[in-house]
């Protein structure tokens, strides 16, 4: 928006674009930990997030992004604010004519300039919502159920009982096998895209995973932490709780030098001095 059509704002649209209450994010993860669906859509610079129960379709918190300048940023803010509390039906009954409205500082003084784009996108938005909500209520729904068939079999005595009677039931290659399914699904590909892989070493009788880092992956820090976290993680929830994953340590095999004598207390280093 240009200078002279900036001096046609309302002063509620240039106090609320100084101090918005709603600008964030919230993350895919937040929504799943929770068991509430995240509808997160966009419409030219604006992206409005909404955290929602689809018990009920009750709208539990939003938060927007926008590099888009003032305009957007008091409608959006205020939409957020609008629909706290209410369900996906009555934010989606909300226009945007009405959000400008709300912004008015007097009841027949336009919040904005007339010629502004911003309104007609954001009553888009509010239409992608409503096209949106159902795919993303269906996909809550589906994580909710997987989250808690996971606590039942990971931290109830009965489902690790469970868990345990099918787990001794199975030949150590069919533990293997199964291990090596979710890996080819759900990590191989991924390490595989950044050059790297990883192969089972071994199994052991308590239920220890031995593996091997290969390619890109060798001694990368991230596969010693993060990505080793999460495969452990993973075949816990998804293979057997009591799983533990060992990476090989990447100097175990590495060739001894016969010209450099080995270091102990009865042979410490020579002097740097």
């Amino acid at each position: 928006m240009n200078e002279e059509n900036s001096t046609k704002l309302s002063q509620k649209v240039q106090e609320i674009a100084k101090a918005p209450k709603y600008r964030g994010a919230i993350f895919q993860i937040e929504a799943d930990e929770k068991g509430l669906a995240l509808v997160d859509v966009k419409e030219a610079s604006l992206k409005v997030y909404l955290m929602v129960d689809p018990d009920c379709d009750k709208i539990l918190e939003t938060r927007f992004f926008t590099y888009g300048g003032p305009v957007f940023t008091a409608l959006a803010d205020t939409f957020c604010k609008l629909i706290q509390q209410k369900t996906i039906d009555e934010a989606c009954a909300i226009t945007a004519a009405s959000i400008e409205q709300n912004l008015r500082d007097t009841p027949d003084e336009p919040a904005i300039p007339e010629n502004a784009v911003e309104v007609s996108q954001m009553q888009t938005l509010i239409g992608k919502i409503a096209e949106t909500y159902p795919q993303k209520k269906g996909a809550a729904i589906i994580v909710r159920e997987k989250m808690e068939r996971i606590k039942y079999r990971t931290q109830s005595a009965e489902g690790r009982a469970e868990a345990d009677a099918e787990w001794n039931a199975m030949t150590k290659v069919q533990k293997i096998e199964k291990i090596e399914e979710w890996l080819h699904q759900t990590v191989r590909g991924t390490l595989q895209g950044d050059g790297g892989d990883i192969e089972i070493l071994d199994l052991t009788d308590d239920n220890r995973l031995q593996i091997r880092y290969q390619g890109a992956c060798a001694g990368c820090g991230s596969a010693m932490g993060g990505t080793l976290f999460y495969i452990e993680d993973e075949l816990k929830n998804n293979v057997y709780y009591n799983l533990t994953v060992e990476p090989e340590d990447p100097l175990a095999n590495y060739p001894a030098n016969p010209d450099l004598p080995g270091l102990d207390d009865n042979n410490p280093p020579a002097s740097m001095y």
